[in-house]
């Protein structure tokens, strides 16, 4: 199945502005959510267009509920029709169980989980009967847990579950899977040495590459045989055995 009516969230910056690189072209509409990537997503919008793509952009802050709801109504309206949804945007903060906020909790619940589950609703309500697509762009830390990034990994294995339970819903013609991606992009936290330790400690010991998490999204979205699906694209991160438990023990 060809997607040629796409939403994604978080589109103007980072992976999903790779994402809609990689789908646009001629016959094909794209409606990008953003927050406060105001500069970025206009220069986006350019450069797809001069792909041949119809773009149109929405301002949404997803940690709200009434502006997210704006989000598949104005796609709708504006791309005449739907067919295929990506939720990527998220918020990454640090915390742990000892030390987490409401505020922090409720912001990455709302962000990561429930503007993904009020987006698929609304999906199938627009959609009908019609075939579509949706792919959840979700973390590698959901098969490898730590104590770490407490209320972003329990809003990432909230949008793993959501997955599988839309994927049973809303068959046979919606599909959604998910894309779980390793280090990929350097976060605004880290220095460039961090960084490089981190994707260095990979079993294939190189960073992830945008464009292969982008031909997952297409290879989800061109499967029609695939549904409930989740792919690590994480450079083996989720693999990792030499933990700090086992280094230096001999069997």
């Amino acid at each position: 199945m060809k997607a040629e009516k796409i939403i994604i969230t978080g589109g103007a910056t980072r992976i999903g502005a790779s994402i809609a690189k990689s789908l646009a072209g001629y016959d094909v509409q794209i409606t990008l959510h953003y927050n406060k990537s105001v500069k970025e997503v206009v220069k986006l919008k350019r450069e797809l267009e001069s792909y041949g793509s119809r773009v149109f952009i929405i301002k949404a802050d997803l940690s709200i509920m009434s502006q997210t709801k704006r989000i598949i109504p104005f796609a709708y309206k504006m791309m005449k029709g739907l067919d295929c949804l990506i939720n990527n945007a998220s918020i990454f903060e640090k915390d742990d169980l000892i030390n987490f906020s409401e505020k922090s909790f409720n912001k990455h619940m709302n962000v990561n989980l429930q503007a993904p589950a009020i987006l698929t609703q609304n999906f199938k309500k627009f959609l009908k009967s019609k075939k579509g697509n949706i792919v959840n762009i979700i973390d590698q830390r959901i098969f490898k847990l730590t104590p770490f990034f407490f209320s972003y990994t329990l809003s990432k294995t909230g949008l793993q579950t959501l997955t599988k339970i839309s994927a049973m819903k809303l068959a046979p013609n919606i599909r959604v899977n998910g894309v779980a991606p390793g280090p990929t992009i350097k976060n605004k936290r880290q220095s460039d040495k961090h960084f490089k330790k981190q994707w260095k400690s990979l079993i294939l010991k190189e960073k992830v590459d945008p464009k292969n998490i982008c031909e997952t999204v297409k290879y989800f979205i061109n499967n029609n045989s695939i549904t409930g699906q989740i792919m690590s694209v994480d450079g083996g991160q989720s693999l990792a055995w030499q933990t700090p438990d086992i280094i230096n023990i001999k069997e």
